[in-house]
């Protein structure tokens, strides 16, 4: 690829915004809270203990697929300027 192509390549608001999106939508569709993971952090099979890991990977999870929520709209928001 020569210089042009790839200045060509940035600017190009339909791959960004194709880009964005696929990558959105694959951290909602792996990060999105499954019902597995109790926000707390409470396991309810060994005596109702709180479980400090899991609770903390929840809030991890819940930020990624907010990110992922981010990145989908900014691909939206993109599409929208390029009507423009």
């Amino acid at each position: 690829m020569n210089d042009i192509e790839i200045y060509n390549l940035i600017l190009n608001i339909n791959f960004w915004s194709a880009l964005l999106g696929f990558i959105g939508t694959l951290f909602i569709f792996f990060f999105g809270l499954s019902p597995r993971i109790n926000m707390e952090g409470h396991i309810n099979l060994i005596l109702e203990q709180t479980d400090k890991r899991m609770a903390k990977r929840a809030k991890f999870y819940k930020k990624l697929s907010y990110v992922g929520i981010l990145l989908l709209s900014a691909s939206f928001l993109l599409q929208l300027i390029k009507l423009f």
